[in-house]
């Protein structure tokens, strides 16, 4: 018996610490045949580190010999060295058969390291001395996840959908699809993605239609494919926030409110499902649940200053203005709208001056182009005898909204 052959038999009896004297007296005796079918043995078994040995020792004897090196290689990118790895693959001569596998290895390090052009130079490179559809393919690939739409969907018509599938369980009519929607086209998304559908089902593609279909205005049709998805797959991340969108949009907000809980059951952090869930209770008369999903959406540092815009909207329908108040302290940021809400709750406890101050400084902000801010900062300024900085104020609103009556009215009163 080899001594390669004693190394299967005492991993097989799991006498591991026997295993590697062993493996050195096979480097020593056994030839490069059986070193080479350990050494694939040993990957296949898991033990890498072993496998790894094997094939480096019989690579330094058999130079010539390229199954080694790709096997080897690939070991390497396993290992994040991705160096080696390339030093290895580009031993490999142009006139070798292994030359064009090599090839498509570099270009996938190449991508790795996120040195596009040069990965796309190896596979056109490949491509010329290789009509195999596994090329085209990896071609159409890099474009694809480089966003390169148009040139990824001319890559991916020329390929055969049943052959890649089996080569590679990846749908050309899914990725032509894809590429589509991200076009913006979704007519043409929605035709290949359905026919990806009909060859193999796939959670991903019944997500996509989902989605186009409400691109598209079909709310209904959303509703049954976010249902078929509920039902195949209700792990499947992130389809509670559109779903719910396209069931309110057909008014149904009883099972909106439905799916958006049950959603927060399965990822309670989920901010702007949070909020939507409490925009669904407010339409549905549920103030108290309105506010409960908004303070708990308060604890989480995702869209906090929005979490806090919407609980002063809440709080100002219901005339709490202490309320509104209370959450000045919490805000992170400059959000000017939710900073004109607390402007507006000094407002309404006639605390002029604490609006005041709130109004003069967010009136420099994003909200300075706003109509209804201006007119309404003019209204406080009039009050609080400001009658210039109020024509100011008038002037601008004016001009965005030259038919307000009222408010000329009031503008020529301060002339």
């Amino acid at each position: 018996m080899s001594h390669s052959e004693n190394v299967v038999e005492l991993l097989h009896a799991g006498q591991f610490d026997q295993m590697a004297s062993e493996i050195e007296k096979a480097l020593q005796v056994d030839s490069a045949e059986l070193l080479a079918d350990l050494a694939e043995y040993l990957s296949m078994m898991g033990f890498s580190s072993e496998s790894r040995q094997v094939y480096e020792a019989i690579s330094q004897e058999n130079t010539a010999n390229t199954d080694i090196i790709l096997n080897l290689a690939e070991m390497k990118v396993d290992d994040g060295d991705l160096d080696g790895a390339l030093a290895l693959l580009y031993q490999v001569a142009s006139t070798d058969d292994n030359y064009v596998a090599a090839l498509v290895m570099i270009a996938d390090l190449y991508q790795l390291d996120g040195v596009w052009e040069a990965a796309l130079e190896k596979l056109q490179e490949a491509s010329t001395l290789s009509d195999s559809p596994l090329v085209s393919f990896a071609i159409a690939e890099l474009h694809y996840n480089q966003a390169n739409w148009q040139e990824a969907i001319d890559y991916f018509a020329k390929l055969s959908q049943r052959q890649i599938l089996e080569l590679t369980k990846v749908s050309i009519y899914q990725r032509i699809g894809t590429a589509y929607a991200s076009l913006g086209e979704f007519e043409n998304a929605e035709k290949f993605l359905e026919k990806s559908l009909e060859i193999n089902h796939d959670d991903t593609v019944l997500f996509e239609l989902a989605q186009i279909s409400a691109v598209l205005g079909e709310h209904k049709r959303a509703i049954d494919y976010f249902k078929q998805l509920d039902a195949l797959a209700p792990d499947f991340d992130g389809y509670a926030y559109p779903y719910t969108q396209a069931l309110i949009e057909e008014n149904e907000f009883d099972s909106a409110f439905a799916v958006a809980k049950d959603g927060l059951s399965k990822n309670p952090t989920d901010v702007p499902l949070l909020h939507l869930t409490s925009r669904i209770a407010y339409a549905l008369h549920d103030l108290k649940a309105s506010e409960t999903y908004l303070v708990q959406a308060l604890d989480l540092a995702e869209l906090h200053d929005e979490t806090i815009f919407l609980l002063s909207n809440l709080y100002l329908l219901q005339a709490d203005y202490e309320a509104v108040i209370n959450l000045a302290p919490l805000l992170d940021d400059d959000h000017a709208l939710a900073r004109w809400n607390i402007a507006k709750a000094y407002v309404e406890l006639e605390q002029d001056t604490a609006a005041l101050a709130i109004y003069d400084e967010i009136d420099q902000s994003v909200l300075a182009d706003n109509p209804e801010f201006l007119l309404d900062y003019a209204h406080i300024l009039i009050r609080n005898g400001r009658a210039n900085d109020a024509k100011l104020s008038l002037t601008q609103y004016l001009a965005s909204v030259p038919d307000d009556e009222n408010a000329q009215e009031l503008f020529n009163e301060l002339i």
